[in-house]
């Protein structure tokens, strides 16, 4: 065999495995749109930035606010969620005008509460009229208006009240805080996230500006390709994500759990946090704002509390901790995925805030008075 033979030869061994790993993702990704264009109508060339609009997915990536709720979104099938304690029921999910899970009456005359939070407030494992606001609508005789998207910060849910409170005129603003929002209000503690980062692409407030960026290492550029381009590389991403968070011993929270308010990196959410609050603040003026969080832990409580004083906002300490309560007392309160709640948790937070609103809010009860006269 001659030298240029020999060589060739060896270029075809050397570059097999390439080629099978080529074939195989071509593979995949025919594979995927194909079941995803049977199962959930998504069309086979649509790129995945555009898909979700088409397949009615509830988020859809967006250049402003990163991701956003689909409006007009509603479950194409019957969808089944369980509990912590494994009861099956039955969901009807729907998103209304501009993706809100609940979109009320721009000119009624009785009080209007504009919602805002996350994943919480998405409330996707439940249905529509079994969120904890759709409680508060019946109980206090009020207009609803709530929109709520799963993995926001505090930046990304200050440019949906921007966006729209001079559209509602909201009476009172209703802030659902999580614990993760000082997780996702940093791009380094983001980063440095095994279980508080979708590997999309959002907004920070960085010295006084809104900057974009994607919170992983190596792969933050694939990603951005993936997203535009590639299904089944967005795919696998999303694996490799949920394989890591498994046991993620590694993970940032562990450190900010030993350390405290000591945590320089949580030092730092916190500042963010706190100038964010205090643009929500000075953008509503003095319309009335409540907030709770959806868990209790700390350090994050003593800051969302710290923070709220700063700013008048009435923080519901008692909101999470009495789901906790009930929790360990052996009621069916979280869904099977130990974070969100289950129906029996958004009945149980959507009675106590109802109670603390009637009490703290006159212009609420006193028009719910006068309605059940």
């Amino acid at each position: 065999m001659s030298r240029r033979k020999s060589i060739l030869v060896k270029c075809v061994i050397l570059s097999l495995p390439l080629f099978s790993i080529l074939i195989a993702f071509v593979a995949g990704e025919i594979g995927l749109r194909l079941y995803q264009r049977q199962a959930a109508g998504i069309p086979f060339r649509s790129s995945p930035w555009k898909s979700g609009m088409q397949a009615g997915w509830p988020l859809l990536l967006d250049d402003t606010l990163g991701w956003r709720t689909r409006a007009g979104y509603q479950d194409r099938r019957d969808v089944t969620e369980t509990t912590s304690k494994g009861a099956r029921y039955q969901v009807k999910r729907t998103q209304k005008e501009y993706g809100f899970r609940m979109f009320g009456d721009l000119h009624a005359t009785r009080p209007k509460i504009f919602v805002i939070g996350d994943s919480f407030t998405q409330a996707f494992q439940v249905s529509d009229d079994d969120t904890y606001y759709a409680s508060l609508k019946d109980k206090l005789g009020v207009e609803i208006f709530a929109y709520g998207a799963s993995g926001y910060g505090t930046l990304q849910e200050y440019m949906i009240l921007d966006q729209y409170v001079d559209m509602i005129k909201p009476t009172l603003i209703l802030w659902q805080f999580c614990w993760n929002d000082f997780i996702n209000n940093d791009p380094a503690l983001e980063t440095a996230s095994l279980i508080n980062n979708n590997g999309w692409t959002r907004p920070y407030w960085v010295d006084g500006h809104i900057v974009y960026s994607l919170p992983k290492t190596w792969s933050a550029s694939l990603r951005i390709f993936a997203q535009r381009h590639s299904r089944f590389l967005h795919y696998l991403f999303s694996l490799w994500d949920r394989l890591l968070a498994i046991d993620p011993v590694q993970t940032v929270e562990h450190q900010i759990k030993r350390e405290g308010l000591a945590h320089k990196g949580f030092q730092h959410a916190e500042q963010v946090t706190n100038e964010l609050m205090g643009m929500v603040r000075l953008r509503v003026g003095r319309i009335p704002i409540v907030a709770f969080s959806c868990e209790t832990a700390e350090p994050y409580d003593s800051a969302f509390k710290a923070i709220s004083s700063h700013y008048d906002v009435v923080f519901l300490q008692d909101i999470a901790e009495a789901v906790g309560a009930a929790y360990k007392r052996g009621d069916d309160v979280l869904h099977a995925d130990m974070g969100h709640w289950s129906v029996g948790g958004h009945r149980l937070v959507g009675s106590l805030i109802g109670e603390h609103l009637r009490a703290k809010i006159p212009r609420v009860s006193q028009t719910q008075s006068r309605n059940t006269e």
